[in-house]
């Protein structure tokens, strides 16, 4: 019987080591998802939505109603690479995108109830992580995917299974799967120990 994505990152959290996280995150985007209302309307009360649209003309506007209807349904809020709209929203966290991911301690020690996630992408140096300050790190791009082209005709420009298994095994910190992370290619993240999935056009 074909699986949802929901159901495949329930299934990659209860293998996990990190139950008590979110297994599945939904991250915003304008172009790709133009309701993401409706998105997080259907998602299950212990997901995440990271909300990134950078350039959007509302983005305020929007942060502030998506994050009403996050707190409604028990889903956790982070805003991307903007602390100052994260705290005017109320946000449960930030999202630090890789270029920002070296701010992760100074955020730490002035919000310490932050959940905080950073960016990571195939050629990370992972010795370069911030010790103990991150809850969680989104690998990307785990498959080809569209919002990277290159992908499309070079497949060692993205991380794969197998490496995802090697990463999550070589770090303490909790890793999601993002990255032309779908229905289908998610089954092959079995076994990988990723604590669930990220996506965007995924859903």
């Amino acid at each position: 019987m074909k699986r949802n994505l929901t159901e495949i990152s329930q299934e990659l959290n209860r293998q996990s080591d990190w139950k008590a996280l979110p297994d599945l995150i939904f991250i915003t985007d304008q172009k790709t998802q133009p309701f993401p209302e409706n998105i997080i309307e259907s998602l299950p009360h212990d997901s995440m939505v990271i909300f990134r649209d950078y350039d959007h003309e509302n983005r305020a506007e929007l942060a502030s109603a998506l994050r009403y209807i996050c707190k409604t349904k028990g889903i956790k809020f982070l805003v991307a690479g903007d602390l100052t709209l994260a705290l005017m929203v109320d946000a449960d966290g930030i999202h630090l995108p890789e270029h920002m991911i070296n701010e992760a301690k100074t955020i730490r020690d002035a919000h310490s109830d932050f959940f905080i996630t950073g960016a990571c992408h195939a050629n990370t140096v992972l010795e370069y992580l911030p010790k103990n300050e991150l809850d969680a790190v989104l690998f990307a791009p785990i498959f080809a995917t569209t919002s990277h082209p290159e992908t499309l005709n070079d497949p060692t420009l993205t991380i794969g299974s197998s490496t995802l298994k090697d990463i999550c095994e070589d770090i303490s910190v909790p890793v999601y799967a993002l990255g032309g992370v779908n229905e289908m290619t998610a089954k092959q993240l079995i076994g990988t120990g990723v604590a669930g999935i990220a996506a965007i056009s995924g859903f």
